[in-house]
This record gives structure tokens, sequence and C-alpha cells, in this order.
């Protein structure tokens, strides 16, 4: 069992390292990461909403992630964000958009598209394995418990 949590913890640790970047660059450079998601293919509705929607959804997914009893959830919510993310630069990548302008930030900004869909691959790979391996740590049916921390 604690072979599961060495994973989980590392995983996590790994996935925060991604996130709190991201989620700092947005908002310490809001104007950028405003302009960027204009410039995106999506309708002003979608756009204006990702603007103010992301952020915080980013943020709650790290303080998921930091939280022991939410940090289930915040894997499935990281799995979330890089398959959306992932299938959008997949998209890009088949000329869905024809040239697609990235609204990165970092270092990411400076990689190219078939680089981008890999990086995200990884860390949607990465999320997906620390939600099937973290464990729930109170499950019971018929008052006996399915998972016992000996």
């Amino acid at each position: 069992m604690k072979t599961k949590t060495y994973i989980t913890n590392s995983i996590t640790v790994v996935l925060l390292a991604l996130w709190i970047p991201i989620c700092l660059y947005q908002v310490l450079h809001f104007d950028t990461f405003q302009i960027g998601i204009l410039r995106q293919p999506l309708s002003d509705v979608i756009a204006w909403t990702l603007i103010y929607t992301l952020p915080v959804l980013e943020i709650l997914t790290v303080i998921l992630l930091i939280t022991d009893r939410f940090r289930r959830l915040g894997l499935l919510l990281s799995s979330i964000w890089m398959a959306a993310f992932t299938g959008y630069i997949g998209l890009a990548l088949l000329g869905a958009w024809g040239k697609l302008p990235c609204g990165c930030g970092l270092i990411i900004s400076g990689i190219s598209w078939m680089q981008h869909f890999w990086f995200n691959l990884f860390f949607l790979a990465i999320s997906i394995t620390g939600f099937i391996v973290h464990r729930e740590p109170h499950q019971t049916i018929n008052n006996t418990s399915l998972i016992t921390d000996h």
C-alpha cells in the first residue's frame, strides 16, 4: 500500500510543478493570457468564458491536488484539462483551423505544436495514472473496509 502512496505523491508533485507555474503565469500576465485566448479560433462567448473560468478552474485543480481529502478529484480534473488541451492540439496538428497561434506562456510557447502535443500527452498519462493509482482510504461496503491500511 505504501508504494501506491509514493506513486500518487510523486505524480502529485510532478503535476503541481506543471499547474502552479501555469496558474501564476495566467494571473500575473493576465493581459497576455487574455490576448492569447482571444487569438484562438473560438467564438467570442467561448473565449471570454475561458478567459475568466480557466484560471479559476486550474487554481481549483491545484488546491484539490494539495488537499489529501480531495486529491483524487484533483487528479481527475487534471486528467480532464490535459485531455481537453491535448485534443485541441491534436485537432490543430490535423489542420482543423489552418495556422493556429499558440496562446501558451512560459517555456511551452517556444516549442513546436508536435512537441507541445507530446508534452501534453505525457502529462495526460501522468494524470490518468495518478487517478487510477490513488486509493480512497475509507471505502466501505456493509461496514466492511475494502482497503486496509495494514
